[in-house]
């Protein structure tokens, strides 16, 4: 009997010991899709300056500056396509990472009320990368299942892909250079037409107005045109070629965001945007609610009727839970000075540094931080 239960013990610790062998393999050959969150097993400790978001702030914040010529202690939480209560859910995990009278910055975007995903494979992409950034009780999504066929032992779930392990390993792209220019696979199959982006209804007169209108925080969309800004046309700039990509781009984001939804303004969106702010006071962290810069390519194509609801729900929460709102999406320094995009809807690096260093200067909470700091 007890020969049995050696034989048994053994038996099972080879096989495990085989799983682990081949799951390593398999991470090494196979993209799991897992590499863009690398960068969150060094979260600093002390974080002083930080923000959540989906791609828009994983694109337009780069705190380098302040982190290596100053000394701040800062992070990026932004993932591509997080939504709100994800944003909710890595910081409450963190809080205790974040020092004392820290700034946040939550950026809203059009679809933040919504969800930007809506094809189920990228719903379930999304939900599983987080069983490697959370903890099992700060996981709004936990499946023990799912977190050992997915990420304990993804190779359980390799289907057809586990022939891989007989090929080559892969080089997976560096973060920063996945976070130069983002595109989506909506965008692989679009035209370069003007035509094509042309069909669109709204323009981009009725945006800028409405968004001039709606919010009394986008004063800083409506400043001067900076030294920066290159004089002459999009097209005598950067040429009709690229003008006509960045339309069919701004075309493809606008219907990765806008189509087959049924409802723009959903209830436990905003509910999850008050649960951060909630979870931000509680902590002594000043949240600040922003929207990043878009071309005029893409919203040429919101509606004035989306943007007046938009404005509507965000200065309605700022209001009642006191928070500052800053709208840099119609800002007349970005929106066709396409230097500073990766695409319609997303600054590159260039981008991010100068937007940054706006943030510095414009945003009264952060300058305030930083004068006594």
């Amino acid at each position: 009997m007890k020969s049995f239960i050696v034989k048994c013990v053994l038996a099972v610790c080879i096989t495990f010991c085989c799983l682990f062998y081949l799951d390593m393999m398999y991470e090494q050959k196979v993209s799991t899709g897992m590499s863009e969150i690398n960068v969150f097993n060094f979260i600093p400790e002390n974080i002083q300056l930080a923000n959540v978001g989906s791609s828009h702030g994983q694109c337009a914040f780069n705190w380098d500056a302040l982190a290596q010529e100053r000394g701040y202690e800062t992070f990026n939480f932004a993932l591509t396509s997080q939504s709100f209560l994800y944003d909710y859910s890595l910081i409450n995990m963190h809080k205790d990472d974040f020092a004392e009278g820290s700034i946040l910055f939550i950026p809203v975007s059009y679809f933040s009320f919504n969800e930007e995903a809506t094809d189920p494979e990228d719903q379930e992409a999304i939900s599983v990368r987080y069983y490697r950034l959370l903890s099992p009780q700060y996981n709004p999504d936990y499946s023990l299942y799912k977190d050992l066929v997915t990420v304990r032992f993804p190779i359980l779930s390799a289907g057809d892909e586990l022939f891989e392990l007989f090929r080559p390993p892969i080089i997976f792209p560096s973060l920063s250079e996945n976070r130069k220019n983002v595109v989506y696979a909506a965008e692989a199959d679009m035209g370069t037409t003007v035509s094509a982006a042309s069909t669109a209804s709204g323009t981009a007169q009725e945006s800028t107005a409405q968004a001039d209108t709606a919010v009394s925080e986008a004063a800083v969309s409506d400043t001067a045109v900076s030294d920066t800004t290159e004089t002459g046309t999009p097209e005598e700039i950067y040429g009709a070629e690229t003008v006509q990509e960045f339309e069919a781009k701004g075309l493809a984001r606008f219907q990765r965001h806008f189509e087959n939804k049924e409802e723009y303004f959903e209830e436990d969106k905003k509910q999850d945007l008050i649960n951060l702010i909630t979870l931000c006071k509680e902590r002594n962290i000043t949240p600040v609610l922003i929207t990043t810069p878009f071309t005029v390519y893409y919203n040429q194509y919101v509606s004035a009727d989306f943007l007046y609801e938009f404005y509507t729900v965000i200065n309605d929460i700022a209001l009642e839970y006191g928070v500052s709102y800053y709208d840099y999406s119609h800002d007349e320094r970005f929106q066709t000075n396409l230097k500073y995009f990766g695409d319609a809807d997303h600054l590159n690096g260039e981008g991010a540094v100068y937007f940054t260093s706006l943030l510095t200067e414009e945003v009264a909470e952060l300058k305030a931080y930083l004068e006594v700091h």
